[in-house]
């Protein structure tokens, strides 16, 4: 490609706002040196479908295994969702996933093996909620399972029966969570109801309180596995988000000192020979005991067995021959990505600290109903992440990219005064418009899908496998969950080599 990692960083750097995702998302860690000559004939072990970084994770458990692998990219560069830029004063912004925590120990068994360390998110100090147009600062909880949403929620502008209510309608997700079978949604007790009652309607019937029902509007829009409305999905599959990626075991206690991007840079350069870029693949077919993967230019690939790792919607523009079940063909068409645009507002410093606050802000404003510190230990530069969800985000992405920035900028005032106007940098994505990726954190499931097609959900079709964040019983929608499902295939693949 020709391309250096300087040059990219230095480049990033320079994106002005509305085409720092685009930029950016096309053209990071094809530096690596990713196979672009004309595709060998030979024969592989196993053919990886997309270098995210579950389709990284299986191809380099497939050579430590002493497999032939060759990925297949349809982009022009890997790493999927994991990607970083470069700003102001050697800092670096996350584009996409960006937090570590304590029990997604294979991501930080990773790290720790690439020699990346990790810092503290910044949390000291109070946060900011808003709410119908109040503002306080407010402690963070100690219990996330006892707080409203990290917040200690005596302290938010709530009347005492608002408070009542949100408590109890917390307190009764929860119990409703512990019942949930993380592996088997769909045995999960009472599963038929739950699966096809919303979110929204589940919290309706229990309540008349907006302020009860935002916590379940909150975990929706940008609780770790969100990016949908409540109305979008069934309570079933939104206590399995939080039985599966729960928000209280603090999955986002560290950031990765350099961004997260780097690690995919780094298994890209431990890869390089292994990758194709810019190859889609159009069609699958099995044949006896082999398996053809066909990219939309050059000859095909060939191998014992393939790994898909690619978010469930782009399964759908694969042809596969057999063709898929109906209900595989049933589960990918009820799987839909989630709804994101990842903000950030890049300052000189981390001014909320001078003043005691933490840079988390929540509430209901208009846009934003999370922005995180997402700075160095230094606190310079300063940056500030923040996301926009669901169906707002469908909304800004039908306007310029300066009118999605004024609302942006708004509520960043709104959160955290004046100052956080005038940021030096800003960078967004819409990882719905990536072609390549098609939203995020995740996929979720519609009502009913669950428990009419999730027995399929990690089953093998022959000689194809299934990886990607999705696919995983622990932390999908995160690194954790991706390296787990690359694994998992890798494993289940090695079964018929």
């Amino acid at each position: 490609m020709g391309i250096t990692r300087r040059r990219l960083l230095t480049a990033a750097g320079q994106i002005v706002v509305g085409s720092a995702g685009a930029s950016i998302l096309s053209t990071q860690a094809s530096d690596a040196g990713a196979a672009e000559a004309p595709i060998s004939t030979r024969q592989f072990d196993v053919i990886v479908v997309g270098a995210g970084l579950s389709g990284l994770i299986a191809a380099r458990t497939l050579r430590q295994a002493g497999k032939t692998v060759a990925i297949l990219e349809a982009n022009q560069r890997t790493g999927g969702r994991m990607v970083s830029a470069k700003t102001i004063a050697n800092g670096v912004v996350d584009l996409g996933g960006q937090w570590v925590g304590p029990t997604q120990t294979e991501m930080v068994s990773l790290l720790d093996e690439l020699g990346f360390a990790r810092f503290e998110s910044y949390y000291t100090g109070k946060g900011v909620f808003s709410w119908n147009g109040q503002k306080v600062a407010a402690d963070l909880a100690h219990d996330f399972k006892d707080s409203y949403i990290f917040f200690e929620g005596h302290q938010l502008p709530f009347s005492a029966d608002d408070l009542a209510a949100a408590n109890k309608l917390r307190d009764d997700f929860w119990a409703l969570v512990a019942t949930v079978n993380p592996e088997k949604p769909w045995l999960t007790p009472n599963a038929h109801v739950l699966d096809h009652q919303t979110a929204l309607s589940w919290a309706e019937s229990r309540t008349n309180s907006e302020a009860a029902r935002f916590f379940i509007t909150w975990l929706s829009h940008v609780g770790g596995n969100g990016g949908f409305e409540p109305g979008a999905a069934s309570i079933l599959h939104l206590a399995w988000t939080q039985a599966v990626s729960p928000q209280w075991e603090l999955p986002e206690t560290w950031l990765i000192n350099g961004g997260a991007g780097q690690v995919a840079v780094k298994l890209t350069q431990e890869l390089k020979k292994n990758i194709h870029l810019n190859k889609p693949v159009i069609a699958i077919k099995q044949s006896g005991n082999r398996v053809f993967v066909y990219p939309k230019k050059g000859v095909p690939f060939s191998g014992k067995a393939v790994i898909v790792a690619i978010p469930p919607p782009l399964r759908a523009g694969i042809e596969f021959t057999p063709p898929l079940s109906p209900q595989i063909a049933g589960l990918i068409q009820r799987s839909p990505m989630g709804n994101i645009y990842k903000c950030i507002a890049v300052y000189p410093k981390a001014f909320w600290r001078e003043q005691g606050l933490n840079g988390m802000g929540e509430g209901n404003l208009n846009t934003l109903e999370l922005t995180a510190d997402s700075s160095p230990p230094s606190g310079v530069p300063g940056i500030l992440a923040s996301f926009i969800s669901a169906d707002r985000a469908l909304e800004l992405g039908l306007v310029t990219a300066e009118a999605r920035k004024a609302a942006v900028l708004d509520d960043l005032e709104s959160y955290w005064g004046s100052a956080a106007k005038q940021p030096t940098e800003y960078f967004d994505v819409d990882w719905e418009n990536q072609p390549w990726t098609r939203g995020a954190f995740t996929s979720y499931l519609v009502p009913g899908a669950w428990t009419s097609y999730g027995k399929v959900w990690r089953e093998p079709v022959g000689r194809i496998f299934w990886a990607g964040t999705e696919v995983s019983t622990r932390w999908p929608g995160y690194f954790d969950g991706a390296i787990r499902a690359g694994k998992d295939a890798v494993e289940a693949a090695l079964n018929i080599l």
